[in-house]
């Protein structure tokens, strides 16, 4: 009994020690930060300036007016899918994407590995979504009548309706859920002189077929509109509007679960997966940067820098900020995880599939880099 005993002890404190290692070990990594890096691969793209860049699929994703170009996670060329579009807009969730003209009338699908189809429309696109699972939303107008058709990645036609602008006002935003299951669209409307917003969640599952127009929740908001909507990887979707954000669960019903209400006009959003950020300008007109978790709670806020240009949110919740040739990426916390003022320019610093893993474009030279 007595050895019996002393093994079960030593096992407990090895055990334990073994939790504190790891505890340990998390929250080093938590808080380690870098400030510099080491150069894994390089290869060139032609015209960098007069691209756009994405993250996509572990790769990086090239586009312009001419076309787009994706390339792998080793920086080798997957596929160059050409077109011609006048306002190009592109939308990625998962390893699906899409490219879609807007005030045009063709949307092409594509994987990570191949073109899946072209979606030729009747009207005029006003704006489009893509789910993981590829289905494809399409919003288009013709005169005073919207058409909101859903397509599976092949271009097969799955549903469609109408939507009669007069009645609901105009259409602002659009998003599908991951599983494209669902769809949130909000509106802007005029009542009594003064613009509102009108936000109609749609389901198309058997709890939608029983809707009337498979609208399972509508929401009108009063001297606010709506410019941006989305989802998160959890299936609430949430609306952002200049007096704040409100989100919505993802149960049968879709109520609203959360409301961030804020004092100051937002520039701009930036959402991911399960968290978003808001940039709004302080009384000196200095850019400030407040991120929130999926459930609407505060994290942490901080002063941009004047140069700042861009910031998004990466796969694993930090941020990242680009301020002309300083780039740096902050934890969930706000603490600082890597900071470098690169010599030449940054035309893009974009996330690759190793956590530490990023694209590095500049003007003359792209490569894979790895900070350390």
């Amino acid at each position: 009994m007595k050895n019996f005993s002393r093994r079960t002890i030593i096992t407990i404190a090895v055990a334990i020690a073994l939790v504190v290692v790891i505890i340990i070990a998390a929250v080093w990594n938590s808080t380690r930060s870098y400030d510099t890096y080491d150069i894994d691969k390089k290869f060139s793209i032609d015209g960098t300036k007069t691209l756009n860049f994405l993250p996509f699929a572990g790769g990086l994703l090239s586009y312009s007016r001419d076309g787009a170009q994706y390339y792998d996670s080793s920086g080798l060329t997957v596929w160059n899918e050409s077109y011609n579009m006048q306002s190009p807009v592109v939308k990625t969730d998962g390893k699906r994407l899409i490219v879609y003209d807007r005030d045009g009338s063709s949307v092409v699908v594509m994987s990570e590995t191949k073109e899946l189809s072209v979606i030729s429309t009747n009207h005029t696109i006003v704006m489009a979504s893509v789910a993981s699972d590829g289905t494809v939303a399409v919003l288009t107008q013709e005169g005073d009548t919207g058409y909101i058709n859903l397509f599976s990645d092949d271009g097969t036609s799955l549903a469609g309706g109408q939507v009669h602008l007069s009645q609901t006002g105009y259409p602002m935003s659009l998003a599908l859920s991951d599983d494209g299951s669902r769809l949130i669209v909000s509106f802007a409307y005029t009542d009594s002189t003064k613009l509102a917003t009108r936000i109609n969640i749609y389901d198309f599952t058997s709890a939608g077929d029983r809707k009337k127009d498979n609208i399972i929740a509508d929401f009108e908001y009063r001297d606010t509109i709506c410019p941006q909507v989305e989802f998160f990887s959890d299936g609430r979707a949430y609306a952002f509007t200049d007096s704040g954000v409100r989100i919505f669960s993802s149960g049968k019903s879709a109520k609203e679960d959360a409301k961030v209400s804020v004092k100051y006009d937002i520039d701009s959003v930036i959402s991911g997966d399960s968290g978003f950020a808001l940039i709004h300008r302080d009384s000196s007109n200095r850019k400030i940067l407040t991120v929130y978790s999926e459930d609407g709670k505060k994290n942490f806020s901080m002063k941009l820098h004047k140069s700042y240009e861009k910031c998004s949110i990466l796969e694993n919740d930090q941020i990242l900020v680009k301020s002309g040739k300083l780039i740096e990426i902050f934890g969930k916390n706000g603490h600082k995880r890597f900071s470098y003022r690169f010599p030449d320019d940054v035309v893009a610093f974009v996330p690759a599939e190793e956590q530490r893993e990023f694209f590095l474009v500049q003007r003359d030279s792209t490569g894979i880099i790895r900070i350390g």
